[in-house]
């Protein structure tokens, strides 16, 4: 088991590595029955697939990650990556829900699951302002949170390969981050329990090409 250490900004793309082992894409808003049975890789109530574990060096403000168990004897991988900008912007959240500020960048592990569910989510052109018939997808995972509140996702910012790298890393992120705001302002989902990442197009869905638009997506993982 490799342990990779990457900046949480340059969004696990820059080192080419792909984590799309078990991608379930939907095309509707599916049941709270449904994500458990694709997340966990079973029935509800059924012991969870087993987590990969990687190393993430986060660069933003982050929730701080559960204690993951020690890594096999492989020797980790380390990626060196440049310095992260500060996260995107967002509408100011109710006092209740504010995020402390930016704090320095820090070295953590966590618990990734295999598996994954990927939505259609939609934006306004080259932007991270989520469309109005995305939201039932949203509402699934509001759903799912609320039944197991011990659950912690990674939510994930996917682009087709339109455009420049930069630029797709850049807008991955800020609509990871838009879907999490979201989450949180919106449902008041507890912001410890979201991990967003941007991926720009390093990972395509597997049988398209990288401009296939159905790569635009947003995909959630369990984490420990």
């Amino acid at each position: 088991m490799k342990i990779v250490k990457l900046s949480m900004v340059a969004l696990l793309a820059a080192s080419g590595l792909s984590f799309a082992d078990d991608v379930k894409m939907y095309d509707r808003a599916p049941s709270v029955e449904e994500l458990q049975r694709q997340l966990s890789g079973g029935d509800p109530g059924a012991p969870k697939k087993k987590m990969r574990t990687r190393a993430i060096v986060f660069g933003d403000s982050a929730p701080e990650p559960a204690q993951a168990a020690p890594a096999a004897a492989e020797p980790a991988t380390t990626v060196q990556i440049a310095p992260a900008a500060a996260p995107p912007s967002r509408p100011a959240a109710p006092a209740a829900y504010a995020r402390p500020a930016p704090a320095a960048p820090a070295a953590a592990t966590m618990e990734v699951s295999e598996n994954a569910i990927a939505f259609p989510i939609n934006f306004r052109v080259n932007s991270a302002e989520i469309l109005p018939e995305s939201i039932p997808f949203l509402e699934s995972i509001v759903g799912l949170l609320q039944k197991d509140p011990s659950t912690r996702l990674l939510v994930e910012g996917h682009t087709d390969s339109s455009g420049s790298p930069q630029r797709n890393i850049a807008l991955s992120r800020e609509r990871a981050y838009s879907v999490m705001n979201y989450l949180i302002d919106r449902y008041r989902i507890d912001p410890t329990r979201l991990v967003p990442v941007g991926k720009g197009f390093s990972e395509p869905l597997g049988g398209l090409e990288s401009t296939n638009p159905k790569n635009r997506r947003v995909q959630f993982r369990i984490i420990g």
